[in-house]
């Protein structure tokens, strides 16, 4: 009223940076992995193994964010192998991974038909497991990759071990590193230490794109083995607290004194009990 323009609004505040703590901690567990057990070098190209579910693209994207902070220099090559199963879009999964400044290669074979054929003799996830296997060793070849990584976390190598308990397979689980490709090459899977559900939580920050990977994928959640095994080890950590956690531990402790593999006793002598606890 008195001639002078009010001033212009103020802009509004600028919202607060976006926390992303799960991912924050899927970080810092991946880089002592990568530390502690030697799993990147300087100089490594490291491919990659991008199905399109959860675990892998949260693997890259931790990878790419450690690669940029690294002291050493290592490129990683994304790499997904499309088996031809009509609920599989291996082209919005490259644009995802467009968007995200990542070159993804997709290797396609048609392979679906005769996975669907296997179904009959056997579970289809393993068949399938070695045909991509087999496609990421190739593609690692001719890319020049010298070593593999893979998105198996925690949850993983603990169902791995009681498959193979349950199954005669003997005490072994997935390995946080080991030779590949007749030794030519290093596989490594940096998720070890994180649990499954740390993942799911990182993905949510991250606000992930769903990718369904086969035509058995929720036919395999209800009734497949590694299934049931995580729905069993959900139900155990209720009664035995960070049960993950203790499994790692356990297969981190080997103690062949007391399993029953002859080639690992004893020549001079009984082992104690005095440390094996009752019920």
């Amino acid at each position: 009223m008195n001639g002078i323009a009010d001033p212009p609004p103020s802009p509004p505040p600028s919202p607060p940076p976006r926390r992303h703590p799960a991912l924050a901690r899927v970080r810092r567990l991946a880089a002592k992995a990568l530390v502690e057990l030697d799993m990147t070098r300087d100089g490594d190209r490291i491919l990659v193994g991008v199905s399109g579910g959860h675990d892998s693209l949260v693997l890259m994207h931790v990878l790419d964010a450690l690669r940029q902070a690294a002291p050493i220099k290592f490129a990683l090559v994304p790499v997904v192998v499309d088996l031809g199963f009509r609920a599989f879009d291996a082209a919005r999964l490259r644009a995802y991974c467009t968007a995200q400044g990542w070159d993804l290669e997709v290797v396609f074979i048609d392979a679906a038909h005769e996975v669907t054929q296997k179904w009959t003799a056997e579970r289809p996830c393993a068949f399938c497991s070695r045909l991509r296997r087999g496609q990421l060793y190739a593609a690692a070849r001719r890319r020049q990759c010298n070593v593999i990584a893979l998105g198996h976390h925690m949850d993983d190598l603990c169902v791995s071990f009681l498959m193979s308990v349950f199954r005669g397979g003997g005490l072994r689980t997935m390995a946080p590193v080991c030779a590949a490709d007749a030794g030519s090459r290093r596989l490594i899977r940096p998720l070890y230490r994180v649990p499954k559900a740390v993942i799911r939580t990182a993905a949510a920050e991250l606000a992930l794109p769903t990718f369904k990977s086969c035509d058995f994928a929720d036919l395999m959640d209800r009734r497949g083995d590694r299934a049931y095994l995580e729905r069993l080890l959900d139900q155990l950590d209720g009664k035995f607290h960070n049960l993950r956690r203790a499994m790692l531990r356990s297969l981190s402790n080997l103690q062949p004194d007391h399993l029953l593999d002859r080639r690992h006793h004893r020549t001079d002598g009984y082992a104690s009990d005095d440390d094996l606890t009752g019920n």
